[in-house]
């Protein structure tokens, strides 16, 4: 019975996805960002996010928490403000999934 309850944690945990979620065409029209802007966005955040600690999901911080995180953490990481933009317009995008 145990070992049945074990198995279906661990089942349940690996259905999540620890990766941020790929920009698609309903991402790219709920937030009226080009898919362009979102692939950027992603990329920046998946690679520079990544380099000094494990990226956040978008979704699970808070509107307000971004606003404060994402200024911080691009003038920590040198990227560009176009970078800077492409990232906010991802995590927007798919906090409006």
């Amino acid at each position: 019975m145990m070992l049945g309850v074990i198995g279906l944690v661990v089942v349940g945990c690996s259905t999540q996805s620890d990766q941020p979620p790929v920009p698609d065409v309903a991402m790219s029209e709920a937030s009226k960002s080009s898919m362009e802007v979102l692939q950027r966005g992603r990329a920046v955040y998946v690679s520079e996010c990544a380099r000094c600690h494990e990226a956040m999901m978008p979704q699970d911080v808070s509107e307000d928490e971004w606003h404060v995180i994402l200024p911080g953490m691009a003038w920590n990481s040198g990227i560009s403000s176009a970078d800077e933009e492409a990232v906010e317009a991802y995590i927007r995008a798919v906090k409006a999934q």
